[in-house]
């Protein structure tokens, strides 16, 4: 499967860089395997039980950039409970299909975000 033009645009020019300070939920999170050590730090502001912003940082590949970059375009605007169920398969879906060698990618983006979500909680 070739790059959607999607994914490409999410790499290429990210959205939601950064880090949001302050934020009232933060998470770190680290791929473990594989061979790829791409690492993420997602923060959130939320706002009367919504997700008013997000930021990411990350040390990571393409697809990784691209999932956390897609990921902060998606959840901004959901509330707490609506964010609890967005998964893998709503991002690739947003993003128009991946590569299987980047499913990683988009499973590490999801677990920073049910992190910090669990961490908001905490």
């Amino acid at each position: 499967m070739a790059y959607s033009p999607k994914y490409l645009e999410h790499f290429t020019m990210p959205q939601g860089v950064g880090e949001l300070d302050p934020n009232d939920a933060l998470s770190e999170v680290e791929h473990q395997g594989g061979g790829c050590f791409d690492r993420i730090k997602l923060t959130l502001q939320v706002e009367d039980g919504k997700i008013r912003d997000s930021k990411f940082r990350a040390r990571a590949c393409s697809g990784t950039i691209a999932a956390c970059s897609s990921l902060t375009v998606n959840i901004n605007g959901l509330s707490i409970e609506e964010a609890r169920k967005f998964s893998v398969d709503d991002l690739i879906e947003y993003i128009g299909g991946i590569p299987e060698k980047k499913q990683h990618s988009f499973d590490l983006a999801i677990e920073a975000l049910k992190a910090a979500i669990e961490n908001l909680d905490n």
